[in-house]
């Protein structure tokens, strides 16, 4: 099936709601081919509330600290510059997924 003709935020969907692992804005960007991260996570926080009317639900894993293993709050959909702990700037980005919502739950 091609996917020429969908949008970027729905093949960014499709790659989300298929992918066995959760996927980083960085990994998101190398398999659509796109060019700014910012993108992505703009696209990322419209699926995030659009899935509360919907029937999918966005699931992120938070972002971590590579150095002091602090695990950032889920809320914002972006990733951290530096560690509010350490201070370290060795940051895992955030992954997401996108799975169905069951019975009305997540």
């Amino acid at each position: 099936m091609s996917t020429n003709f969908l949008t970027t935020r729905e093949k960014i969907f499709l790659l989300l709601s298929y992918s066995d692992e959760p996927l980083s804005a960085r990994e998101i960007m190398r398999r659509l081919d796109i060019r700014k991260e910012k993108e992505v996570y703009e696209h990322l926080e419209h699926l995030a509330k659009s899935s509360k009317r919907k029937d999918y639900v966005l699931i992120m894993i938070p972002a971590r600290c590579k150095s002091c293993g602090y695990v950032f709050r889920s809320e914002k959909i972006k990733r951290p510059s530096k560690c509010p702990i350490c201070k370290s700037e060795k940051i895992e980005s955030p992954k997401f997924l996108i799975r169905r919502k069951q019975n009305g739950k997540a």
